[in-house]
């Protein structure tokens, strides 16, 4: 299991993955990591501070949140040496796990910016996850580390924010954990989006993923991904003009079969044609798709809604054709 602490900018970084532009979500400035076996029992350590290129000045929040000063990253050693190192300290087969899913993302883009092999860690687990496995989250508790570890009654003997401090914590808790348990039954991507474009109860359809994907909008371009077929006939379904969101990384519209449509029967009225998006290791995106068959209280939902949005692009487009004309 790692941890890193980052550097940002006071203005955005944006590179070329592969000819898509991408922003920078931060530069590694620490590294701190354990090889444990699946007691959670810790087996090596691996701690190193890394001096960034790109991010050069330590902003001042990073600085409060850390602890770390200016001098600290101008005597790190050099990045590319460093996560080098680290990635080799790893071996090539190593599954990676942290606290969350923020550091997995922030490692890819940093080795890729560094000319190195971004397509390792190819496994790593949200230990968090695995945490409300055995202890589901109660209201008004916090799910940042110190706060599990207060939780936990875990001594307080490390600073917090420190890279390799932070690791050895989740490995505390993992140890008060079923950790082999928790492994075992970690859900695969396909099926974390399968629960969270298909909850229950629902009858949904064709449910698929397509992953590798440079840009988000792929899922709506590319007709191998947004077209889909009727669950009676198998004709191409026709989507409604209007999409409408669904979270924060989700879209469905309400879609017609030519030859159903009107026709009565489970498909008469329409199906919702749904998608959710994932870009877990902050290069690739993810689509998943499926049909949710409709019921006369979503229906009424897909109407209001989408009579709710049309009158909000209405307002904007006269707000606009205001201003220009006031400008003009």
């Amino acid at each position: 299991m790692f941890d890193l602490e980052w550097n940002i900018g006071y203005k955005p970084f944006t590179f070329n993955y592969h000819g898509v532009q991408q922003t920078l979500r931060g530069e590694i400035i620490e590294i701190g990591a354990v090889k444990i076996d699946e007691d959670a029992n810790v087996l090596d350590t691996f701690s190193i501070h890394l001096r960034p290129r790109i991010f050069r000045s330590l902003q001042h929040h990073i600085a409060k949140v850390t602890g770390l000063t200016q001098e600290d990253l101008d005597k790190g050693e050099p990045i590319l040496q460093g996560l080098r190192r680290f990635m080799k300290w790893c071996g090539p087969d190593a599954e990676f796990a942290e606290w969350g899913l923020d550091d997995v993302p922030v490692l890819k883009q940093n080795l890729f910016l560094c000319n190195l092999d971004e397509s390792r860690p190819t496994v790593w687990y949200d230990l968090q996850q695995i945490f409300l496995r055995e202890h589901p989250r109660k209201e008004g508790e916090g799910m940042k580390l110190e706060s599990v570890v207060t939780r936990m009654g875990i001594p307080m003997e490390r600073p917090f924010h420190d890279a390799l401090s932070d690791t050895l914590y989740t490995a505390d808790i993992c140890r008060r954990l079923d950790l082999r348990a928790g492994l075992a039954a970690y859900p695969t991507e396909d099926e974390t989006l399968h629960q969270n474009l298909c909850p229950t109860p629902g009858d949904y359809r064709d449910f698929k993923v397509f992953r590798g994907y440079l840009e988000q909008s792929t899922w709506k371009l590319d007709p191998v991904i947004g077209t889909m077929a009727c669950p009676v006939c198998g004709t191409a379904l026709q989507p409604d003009d209007v999409w409408l969101k669904k979270g924060s990384s989700g879209w469905y519209t309400l879609s017609q079969c030519p030859v159903c449509a009107g026709k009565g029967g489970e498909v008469g009225r329409g199906v919702f044609q749904k998608y959710r998006m994932s870009r877990r290791d902050g290069l690739h995106w993810a689509f998943a798709r499926c049909i949710q068959m409709p019921d006369d209280a979503s229906l009424a939902n897909w109407k209001r809604q989408r009579a709710q949005y049309l009158e909000r692009q209405r307002i904007k487009a006269e707000k606009q054709a205001a201003e220009a004309a006031q400008n003009n």
